[in-house]
């Protein structure tokens, strides 16, 4: 059989090794990528400047990753082998360990041992005897128990040392064989994987306490991780760059994912293989944008078609080998069933099984409840009549969603307002489920601002605003803007700006609740329970470190600390240039973002933002959205009001939010600048004059620990990075993303 993909034709393989090549099932189904990336490897392999050994597999959950590293073992014809990563793993795990052995070992059971090495479990070990030797499992037995009686029978005339085996990363290396490491990503210890930098170089090594390893020219290596996984941290810079190339691997097309299922199950009914497609895609977006930690992939997928094969019924079987896979939180069901509702989906999916079965119709829309569980969701009406159902059969989709919205409308006319403590709505339950994990509910927020009289409030902010503009000018003097005129305002705003900063909350919060439940988790990783390893004292003897012979042989329990702390300031550019493509929406939400994120996670929180030359006695307006020790009551309502003004003249508002920031009781303080263009002030506040002011103000203060990150969106980053160094610099390209990139930028420094 002809392998176009083959790189290993020359070379000979012992039996064990060649039962290590993946053998492709009739089931597999090769991929554009698969044949992409064997086409690539195959192509540069004789390239010594451009060989691709190093391959990234990034993407979500049952999306592949692991099923084409297999196919490239086939393709490229190299034993194939893994690694899986874990939170806890260090050196020693990646470079391999001192373990018992008995003496005779390497003379009359190398190979034996070699096998049992690589297995996990009785059962594996003895099939894997058997493959080996060519041999039933019975002999398999008598094989094993012979080796069991000599190491028995060595161990009482003490003839046991200990021997440093290497890991399955050097045996990959060394050997050269196709390995693939699992999420990398999990692994606490950053520098664990750092290690590996000098083997990932074409001509690698790896130096070991029994000597150095050269990578063997046949060795690939295959990184799989996956993306946007609670738990994971981004993957090291310096090894995500020698990665001569890299996946982005998704969930496939729905035509690919019903010819998968058809070779997988044998079931060829394409309609419905179709539609249960569309169902798994629907749930793991819904799952996402509303932070659910499962995954809805490829694997579910074949087991909620297999069901149907043996003859299960599809919507009871839909919640074992789908919704509960995803999550058994009742909050989180009751998201994902409403995202079943809404589409259809599974109206249609009986259609298809059930073309002409109304009665089947009317089970699958809904079921009827108890009053209790009724309450508990806040139900109060009953569903709609039988007629309005009929009606639905003989409409198309699009009709019909129509007809439920204008059921839903009606139904909010008449029915009673929930109270804050039951959100009813859509987008209400989601805040209430995202804010739940920090014990806080989106709707108080808005319940206090409709309880709260707004001009009571204002008066409140009068009083505040005189403080501010006294503090402001004292913080001038000395400064070359001592004497141009300054006004800290406090934006005014409307009953409309109240309720359109809701809708703009409820645009960003799907985004909000996922990083923060992501946050969440990686700081609950964190916790101080855990033993630092590689101690030179300590409460816990390591063996496996002996080997190393630098005396740090002992783990010891870290101490317990307080959580690193953080406190944040933000200054928006509001100058007249800011109108352009959308800038100054893309910086309102992203401080509606970045706020709502900051409150959910406990931040300490502060937003500027600035313009010049309002008029000849207001040379800079500064528009205070929240100091520090502002709640977060109206705050949406003021970042509304934010607009393209006129010039701006940044080294006042930097140099008034560093010097808050820098008396914040914080481990971290960061300052984060978004604009779109570089100072430019009258008279004269341009050029050298405004680079050299900022830096002043930056030099200043960060001797006092504050890190400064300019974000520029806008023409002239070129100039905003010269002023601010490049190592402050971030160039935010994507200004759709802007909100989601700025709150992982934040979390970083949590």
């Amino acid at each position: 059989m002809t392998m176009p993909y083959a790189v290993t034709n020359k070379r000979v393989f012992s039996r064990l090794e060649k039962q290590m090549i993946w053998q492709k099932p009739t089931s597999h189904q090769t991929s554009e990528i698969e044949l992409r990336i064997a086409s690539e490897i195959k192509n540069n392999w004789d390239d010594t400047e451009m060989k691709i050994m190093n391959v990234l597999l990034e993407g979500d959950a049952g999306s592949g990753k692991t099923q084409l590293a297999k196919a490239l073992s086939y393709d490229l014809q190299l034993p194939y082998t893994k690694v899986t990563c874990f939170a806890d793993m260090d050196k020693s795990d990646v470079f391999g360990a001192l373990l018992p052995v008995v003496a005779t070992d390497d003379k009359t059971d190398g190979e034996l041992l070699e096998a049992i090495y690589q297995t996990d479990s009785l059962d594996a070990v003895l099939k894997l005897i058997a493959q080996h030797y060519s041999i039933d499992l019975a002999a398999a037995k008598m094989r094993l128990a012979a080796l069991v009686s000599r190491v028995d029978a060595n161990e009482q005339e003490e003839v046991v040392h200990y021997k440093f085996y290497p890991s399955e990363i050097v045996r990959a290396v060394e050997k050269g064989y196709l390995l693939e490491i699992q999420e990398p990503t999990v692994i606490r210890d950053a520098s664990v994987l750092v290690a590996l930098n000098s083997a990932l170089e074409p001509n690698g090594m790896l130096n070991l306490p029994t000597g150095i390893i050269k990578r063997h020219l046949d060795c690939v290596i295959v990184i799989t991780t996956n993306r946007n996984y609670q738990g994971n941290r981004p993957l090291n810079e310096s090894l995500r760059d020698r990665m001569q190339h890299a996946e982005r691997m998704d969930l496939p097309e729905l035509a690919v994912m019903v010819e998968r299922a058809v070779a997988k199950t044998g079931v060829t009914n394409l309609p419905l293989l179709t539609k249960m497609a569309e169902i798994i895609r629907l749930l793991d977006e819904t799952a996402k944008t509303n932070a659910i930690k499962g995954v809805a992939g490829m694997r579910s997928y074949f087991y909620w078609v297999n069901t149907f094969k043996q003859g299960q019924d599809v919507f009871k079987s839909l919640y074992p080998k789908v919704i509960y896979k995803l999550t058994t939180e009742p909050n989180e069901i009751t998201l994902l069933e409403q995202a079943l509702d809404d589409s259809r989906l599974l109206v249609s999916l009986r259609q298809v099984l059930v073309p002409d079965a109304s009665d089947a119709l009317k089970e699958i829309r809904g079921r009827k409840i108890s009053a209790q569980e009724a309450d508990m969701r806040n139900i109060t009406e009953e569903a709609p009549s039988e007629a309005v159902l009929q009606s639905y059969e003989v409409k198309d989709a699009t009709d019909a969603k129509n007809n439920e919205a204008e059921l839903e409308e009606s139904s909010n006319k008449t029915t009673e307002k929930p109270s804050p403590e039951q959100p009813q709505t859509k987008g209400e339950r989601e805040a209430h489920d995202g804010a739940s994990e920090t014990g806080k509910e989106n709707t108080e927020g808005i319940s206090k601002e409709q309880n709260v009289d707004i001009e009571t409030y204002e008066k409140a902010e009068k009083e505040l605003r005189k403080e501010l503009n006294k503090k402001a000018r004292s913080a001038m003097k000395g400064t070359i803007h001592e004497k141009e005129g300054l006004i800290i305002q406090r934006p005014k705003f409307t009953k409309e700006d109240v309720a359109k900063a809701q809708d703009l909350t409820q645009e960003v919060l799907p985004v909000v609740t996922r990083l923060t439940k992501k946050i969440t988790d990686i700081l609950e990783n964190d916790q101080s329970e855990v033993y630092g390893k590689g101690k030179y004292s300590g409460t816990r003897f390591d063996a496996s470190r002996v080997a190393y012979g630098d005396y740090r042989t002992f783990d010891k329990k870290n101490p317990p600390h307080e959580e690193p702390s953080l406190a944040l300031a933000l200054r928006i550019d509001e100058s007249g240039s800011m109108l352009k493509d959308e800038r100054i929406k893309n910086a309102r939400l992203a401080a509606l973002a970045v706020a709502s994120f900051a409150e959910k996670v406990n931040i300490p929180l502060m937003i500027y933002g600035d313009t010049a030359d309002l008029s000849s006695r207001e040379k800079t307006s500064i528009y205070s959205y929240k100091e520090f020790s502002d709640d977060y009551l109206y705050l949406g309502a003021k970042l509304v009001t934010m607009k393209p003004r006129q010039n701006n003249r940044d080294g006042v508002s930097l140099r008034l939010l560093s010097q808050k920031l820098a008396e914040e009781n914080a481990t971290t303080k960061l300052l984060i600048n978004i604009s779109d263009g570089q100072p430019k002030a009258l008279p004269d506040y341009t050029g050298t004059k405004a680079k050299e002011d900022i830096q002043a103000v930056m030099t200043e203060f960060e001797r006092q620990g504050i890190i400064y990150l300019a974000a520029a969106i806008g023409d002239d980053k070129e100039a905003i990075k010269t002023i601010y160094g490049s190592e402050c610099f971030l160039d935010i390209s994507d200004l759709e993303t802007f909100p989601e990139d700025l709150i992982q930028l934040i979390s970083r420094y949590l």
